[in-house]
Order: structure tokens, then C-alpha cells, then sequence
């Protein structure tokens, strides 16, 4: 399969819409459907109600309009990202401009939730406490928004595993450790998992490349770069078990260790911001570090963890906060939760994650490499 898919839009005859398909359930390896709609005019879709729906908005404004006994209506906003289980009927109204991505379970099978979720980024920027962001993770490489993750209640790949949606911005490599070519670059090597990147918002010049096998940790033998633009996905489509997955043996610890994926991200004089997906979803706190080969932690690793068990109590209370304000947001009440506990929530979270930012710039700041001045534009702002 082909890492880099360019997308072909098409056009429905007397639709005010256009697709681009993705990817296809049935060819690659998380099995499920992904597309990306855009309109010309007003519109409407219908997600089929047998299958489980991820659908988040790129641009533009519309409707969700769930069908039944009493019929509800939730405005939709760039930012807001809906999960519709089997079994619901609904429509999406979208004005002229709107463009929407989506991704579907071929069957109920591969849909974990039963529960409609609504979840609008401004609420996941203020989940954080203390010294720990959990949604809105700001490092010095990108800004990852944490959508949906391990524990949410939405899709299955056909492996059987929760997938996870994030929407990430990965910052000019201005200041970032060099590659062995003498060039600043993003450093991964997704051995646990497999991903998909949809580019859909790229300034600058941004390329990827991929390495070829056998891995190795020296002088390492790659593809050719390929471009990114608004237009394109590229896929980390190596499976567990799979023919392209490479196993060797830790010296220090003894330990099998597994390599797939890996990859490197150049971009100039701008930035590539992307919808990624991972199979299996990580979880955790991050472990991605400037100069490494970096990865998520293996799920093994994480979950049963003590850690992972204090995380996921503190996650339970942000959770309920963006679940609900978001809803509120949606249907136009948001202003009846102001000076309620959940609205200080908010307040005391949006704090947290300043502090953080703060704390972040100030290291980079010490470092005296300029990653200052690249984060900071994706920085909070602190709230009057």
C-alpha cells in the first residue's frame, strides 16, 4: 500500500458537496472508512445509522439534527467534533464553505460507544492540573489536541482495539536536533502502533520520509522525501506480526524490542496541522523527546500501571467538564453554567494550562535554541 494518498475529490451529481475518499475499510489495516466533505453550497448528509461515526469540522458552520420521539438540534462550529453510535439517525446541515472529515465503522461490530459525544476544543484546552496537561499537550515539537482516546467510548479497529482522534499542529524544526543528513527534523518510530495523518491545513514547505528496512541506528537508508500540502495523508501502515515488522534483543535488559514505522517530519517556514488516528490508541503521559526516534508507549506498558490508574481518576473529572459544556455550547446554554462549579472547572483548568505553557517557554527560553519563538504562537492566552 502506498504510504502517501493524494486526495480525488468527487462530486455527487445534484449534490452542493464533494468527497475524497481515504481510506477504504477493506484495504487498510485499522479497517475503517475515512473521507473528507467539503460544500459548495448548502447541504446536507446522512450518516448511516448502522454504522459508528467520528465527524469533525474543518471549517464552516452547520447542524446536527438527531431524528426520533424529540427531535434535537446541536450547532456545529470548526473545532467541534462529533461520535455518532449505531442506531442513531441524524442529518448534518452544513452552510456553503463547510468542510467536514469522517471516519466510519463498516459495521455496528467496530463501534465501542453507544453514546452520542459532542466535544469542542475550546474545553479541552482547560484540562489540566497541577503540573499535568491530559487533552490540550503542548510540547516543543507540536500541539496535540486529545479528542477521543483509550478510554472513550467510540470506534474499534478490526483488530478488536479502541483507536484513538486527535488533531495535531508539528511546528516549523527551526532549533530541533539535526538527522544524520545535517537537517532539524521530527524523529519517529511508531513500533507499537500504526497511524494516519490527514493534512489539511499546511503553511511552508513540509515533506516526510520513510525508512527503508533493515532499520538501523547508524547511517540508516531512506525513501525519498514526498511532499505534504492541504491535500494529502500519509500512512504508518506497518502491522504487528506483519512482514515489514523487525524484532531484536535489548543487550541491557534482555528484553524483546519491535521496530516499525519509522519515520522523519521536515518543515519550513511554517507549520502542518493534520487529523491522526492511532491503532491501537495511546494513552499515558507523553513520550515523545526532540532528537529521538520517539514513541508512544506500548498499551502493555501503560495500562494496570499505578500511574495510569491516578491518571484516568483525574480524567474522569475534565471528562465530565468538556462532555457538558460542550453540549451547553451546542445547544446555545452555555451562558446558564457560568459561576456553576463545572464553569469554575473551567476557569481553574484554563489556569493549569497556562502555568504549563509558562513553565514550558521558560525552558526552551534557557535552552537558547529559539523554540521559544516557534511554540509561541500555539500558547494560551490568559483569560481576563
Amino acid at each position: 500500500m502506498p504510504n502517501i494518498i493524494r486526495n480525488k475529490w468527487q462530486r455527487e451529481p445534484g449534490a452542493n458537496f464533494e468527497r475524497a475518499q481515504i481510506l477504504n475499510h477493506g484495504v487498510h489495516p485499522e479497517g475503517l472508512d475515512v473521507e473528507r466533505i467539503r460544500f459548495f453550497g448548502a447541504g446536507s448528509i446522512i450518516p448511516g445509522s448502522g454504522s459508528g461515526h467520528i465527524i469533525s469540522v474543518l471549517g464552516g458552520t452547520g447542524r446536527l439534527t438527531l431524528e426520533g420521539k424529540n427531535s434535537q438540534r446541536f450547532d456545529l462550529e470548526e473545532g467541534v467534533h462529533i461520535y455518532l453510535p449505531p442506531g442513531t439517525q441524524s442529518e448534518i446541515e452544513a452552510t456553503p464553505g463547510a468542510e467536514m472529515l469522517r471516519v466510519a465503522s463498516p459495521s455496528a461490530s467496530q463501534a465501542r460507544g453507544k453514546k452520542i459525544l459532542i466535544r469542542n476544543e475550546t474545553f479541552l484546552s482547560a484540562c489540566a492540573s497541577g503540573s499535568q496537561s491530559f487533552r490540550w499537550i503542548l510540547t516543543p515539537q507540536y500541539l496535540s489536541r486529545r479528542i477521543f482516546l483509550y478510554h472513550d467510548q467510540v470506534l474499534l479497529s478490526k483488530s478488536g482495539h479502541p483507536v484513538s482522534w486527535f488533531r495535531t499542529t508539528m511546528f516549523d524544526v527551526a532549533g530541533l536536533p539535526k538527522n544524520e543528513d545535517g537537517d532539524p527534523v521530527f524523529k519517529m518510530s511508531y513500533n507499537s502502533r500504526t497511524e494516519f495523518n490527514v493534512c489539511y491545513d499546511v503553511k511552508g514547505r513540509a515533506k516526510v520520509r520513510m525508512a527503508r528496512h533493515p532499520y538501523a541506528e547508524n547511517k540508516q537508508i531512506w525513501r525519498p522525501w514526498s511532499d505534504l500540502d492541504n491535500e494529502t495523508t500519509y500512512h504508518l501502515d506497518e502491522v504487528a506480526g506483519g512482514p515489514d515488522e523487525e524484532t531484536w534483543i535489548d543487550r541491557s535488559s534482555g528484553i524483546k524490542q519491535i521496530r516499525r514505522n519509522k519515520h522523519e517530519v521536515h518543515i519550513a517556514d511554517g507549520y502542518v496541522s493534520l487529523f491522526c488516528l492511532f491503532d491501537p490508541a495511546p494513552t499515558g503521559v507523553e513520550r515523545h523527546r526532540a532528537g529521538e526516534y520517539s514513541d508512544y508507549e506500548p498499551l502493555s506498558a501503560v495500562i494496570g500501571s499505578e500511574a495510569y490508574r491516578i491518571q484516568q481518576q483525574e480524567m474522569v473529572r475534565h471528562d465530565e467538564m468538556v462532555d457538558r459544556l460542550s453540549l451547553a455550547q451546542a445547544t446555545g446554554e452555555l451562558k446558564s453554567l457560568q459561576g456553576t462549579p463545572i464553569g469554575q472547572q473551567y476557569l481553574q483548568g484554563r489556569a493549569a494550562q497556562f502555568a504549563i505553557e509558562l513553565e514550558l517557554e521558560k525552558a526552551l527560553r534557557a535552552e537558547g535554541n529559539g523554540r521559544e519563538r516557534v511554540v509561541a504562537q500555539w500558547m494560551q492566552r490568559k483569560m481576563s
